[in-house]
């Protein structure tokens, strides 16, 4: 357990976005050496909190105190001067840069040349980056790009530069969120180290096992209040899921079929969906999973082939599976939403032609439709022109779902649907694929956790650097996670 010096102490900040109560009267400690873990559904509040610790936002009111001082943070040079950093989901890098320069970047140590030329010091650069990441247990090459590292040493190196900027409260956004088994539990041992050279760590993050597993403290935010702060000991998964919702959950326990409709998509000698079917695509980092589902798509390096409802056909671009009545929701949200668009014009972008009389767009309609589906997949808020780019994670992903249901798809392909999203969005997002089998729709969605692929799945295909390695069925004896595990070699 820390010790009780505190590092930081939030008192009664509050927070309002155009009328939206994001943050009331939110009171946080974190002391030195602690893991003080920040929980609640999407909207609860979390990113905003951060995001004013991180001086991103600026609070309404209320008080920070940093080392017993009160202390105004206004933009993320006073918060880094503070020793907050936040090592945000999407990592902040020059991919072309070297591991060096990397870490190094925005303090990076110059010389002089000839005694008066300013010139780049890369003997201390690499020396400095060294210390950093030795710090992290990484070995590595510094003079090498980021984007020849994995996944989870270029989180390593974001930490680094971190470090290198003297952090003392470090603020982790779902860290784990694309990291398979082996890669999170490195990360644990490296926030165990952290604690023992007394940084303070804010730990954010959906996988309730991990704040179980890491926190020493954990506060709930639900509609921008803290609701409970636990200690260790008394943190259990299925009260913190209480205290997030105010309901139970049943998530992802539901009963299977073993009997399904005709053929969807046949594909390659591998791949055969049928209707009313949840097939799993299970897969770790790099084993090419999101390029699978995109050939599907017709967003491929090349033409596809395959047959869809009995029809052979070639897909050569996404507006050809479309048609076909293909949908596709993929791994990175930024890549399906227009952020500066509203959630009606979002929903609508793909159907114009089917909402519209002539040249007019018929807007009564697409109102009527549009309302519907918000009503139907619980948008929050209830507001279909608000920009997207204001609409929390969970919310995101389901103005994605409201798309394609809007375009009444045979078959939706799902990559990672409910990564980064709270438990109350995760439990939304698996009724929604179980209502779309229901009614005889087909759903291939591709996950990396292991146990969301067993639960939700009617049967499996295990991929392995972009081979199917072998299929799962719940008729079979061989359906297991050791089983799922030993597939796909992790």
């Amino acid at each position: 357990m820390a010790d009780n010096t505190d590092l930081l102490a939030v008192r009664e900040i509050s927070k309002q976005f155009y009328g939206t109560q994001a943050l009331n009267k939110v009171s946080f400690d974190l002391a030195a050496g602690e893991v003080h873990t920040l929980v609640g559904e999407n909207g609860a509040g979390k990113s905003t909190l951060i995001r004013i610790l991180g001086g991103i936002y600026k609070k309404d009111s209320g008080e920070i105190i940093i080392d017993g001082a009160p202390s105004e943070i206004t933009d993320p040079r006073e918060a880094l001067n503070a020793g907050i950093v936040i090592i945000p989901q999407e990592m902040q890098l020059v991919p072309d840069a070297t591991v060096a320069e990397n870490v190094t970047l925005g303090e990076i140590p110059s010389t002089r040349w000839l005694g008066f030329i300013p010139a780049l010091d890369r003997r201390r650069m690499r020396e400095r980056a060294g210390e950093a990441l030795k710090r992290l247990n990484y070995h590595g090459p510094l003079d090498i790009s980021v984007n020849r590292l994995p996944f989870a040493e270029r989180q390593l190196v974001v930490i680094a530069k971190a470090l290198l900027y003297q952090a003392r409260i470090l603020i982790l956004d779902e860290p784990t969120a694309s990291l398979e088994h082996r890669e999170a539990e490195r990360l644990f041992e490296i926030i165990h180290s952290l604690k023992e050279q007394k940084v303070g760590i804010i730990y954010v993050s959906h996988r309730l096992e991990e704040v179980v597993e890491l926190s020493d403290r954990c506060t709930t935010l639900r509609d921008g209040k803290v609701v409970d702060v636990s200690i260790r000991g008394e943190i259990e998964k299925e009260n913190i899921i209480r205290l997030m919702t105010g309901r139970d959950l049943q998530e992802l326990h539901h009963p299977h079929k073993l009997e399904f409709g005709d053929p969807l998509i046949e594909y390659d000698g591998e791949l055969n969906l049928r209707r009313g079917e949840v097939l799993g695509l299970a897969g770790l980092l790099g084993s090419g999973t999101p390029e699978y589902l995109q050939k599907l798509f017709g967003a491929g390096d090349s033409a596809t082939s395959l047959t869809i409802a009995g029809n052979n056909l070639n897909l050569r671009k996404p507006k050809d599976a479309i048609n076909n009545g293909i949908g596709m929701v993929p791994g990175e949200r930024r890549k399906a939403l227009m952020y500066d668009l509203s959630v009606r014009d979002n929903i609508v972008l793909p159907h114009l032609s089917e909402v519209s009389n002539g040249w007019r767009l018929d807007m009564k309609r697409i109102n009527n439709v549009v309302d519907d589906l918000m009503e139907t997949l619980d948008i929050r808020p209830r507001d279909p022109k608000k920009l997207v780019r204001f609409l929390s994670g969970g919310n995101q992903q389901k103005v994605i779902f409201a798309r394609w249901l809007m375009g009444n798809p045979k078959v939706l392909l799902l990559d990672k649907p409910t990564d980064g999203i709270d438990v109350g969005a995760k439990a939304r997002i698996h009724r929604l694929m179980r209502d779309f089998t229901e009614q005889g729709g087909g759903v291939l969605f591709a996950s990396s956790e292991m146990v969301e692929v067993i639960n939700m799945s009617d049967n499996i295909l295990a991929m392995r650097q972009g081979d199917i390695v072998a299929r799962m069925s719940r008729e079979s004896g061989e359906y297991s996670e050791g089983y799922l595990r030993e597939a796909l070699g992790g």
